[in-house]
């Protein structure tokens, strides 16, 4: 059986992508070139965020979902 996972979403808004990473372990970060520079912002991990909210991102909507297949 072929099984993906959610590895990232990209957000647009106000004339600019945001964008959030789901690490192979669950760890969801978030990404703002403007605000966070070459930083991500740790938001918790994707058993214990509610999924309805990863639709939004900071006032940004989900453009692109990123899958990969797991291993």
């Amino acid at each position: 059986m072929v099984v993906s996972r959610l590895r990232g979403i990209i957000y647009w808004g106000d004339a600019h992508f945001t964008a959030r990473y789901i690490s192979s372990h669950g760890s969801v970060w978030f990404h703002d070139g403007i605000t966070t520079g070459r930083n991500c912002i740790a938001e918790g991990h994707i058993d214990s965020i509610d999924l309805s909210s990863l639709v939004r991102a900071r006032g940004k909507i989900a453009l692109v979902l990123i899958y990969a297949l797991e291993e």
